[in-house]
Parts: structure tokens; C-alpha cells; sequence
């Protein structure tokens, strides 16, 4: 019973952080389209990788989430 609410809580702490990630993320890129048309900077193309590693990242933490859910459904 302990290991099935540990991968509860643990599922569930990796929603929230996916969530927060998510928001970080659209905060960049809302940044990245204020500096292409009100500042006219260059900021945008070092916001992209970090964008684009967020995105992976975020992907990569729900694939994690579908494996711990078939893993607590199948027992």
C-alpha cells in the first residue's frame, strides 16, 4: 500500500511541476514576441533553446507520468 500512494504523491508532484514548467514556458515566449516587435532586440534567439529544452523536458516528465500510471493500474 505505501509504494502505491509513494507513486500517487510522486505522479502528482510531476503534474504540478509540469504545469509550472508549462507557465515558465509561455512567460519566455511571450517575452521572446515582446522583444521581436516593441524592442526590436535579439534577446528572442537565446529564449528559443530554452524554450525548446522546456518543451522536451515537459514531454519527456509525461511520458514518465503514463508509465507510473500503467505501472499503479496494473497492480
Amino acid at each position: 500500500m505505501k509504494s502505491t500512494e509513494w507513486m500517487e504523491k510522486k505522479i502528482s508532484d510531476y503534474k504540478r511541476f509540469i504545469m509550472t514548467l508549462l507557465i515558465l514556458i509561455s512567460y519566455l515566449y511571450i517575452g521572446t514576441l515582446i522583444s521581436i516587435f516593441e524592442y526590436h532586440t535579439t534577446v528572442h534567439y537565446f529564449l528559443y533553446p530554452v524554450i525548446g529544452a522546456g518543451l522536451i523536458y515537459a514531454f519527456l516528465l509525461i511520458k514518465k507520468i503514463k508509465k507510473l500510471q500503467q505501472i499503479l493500474t496494473s497492480e
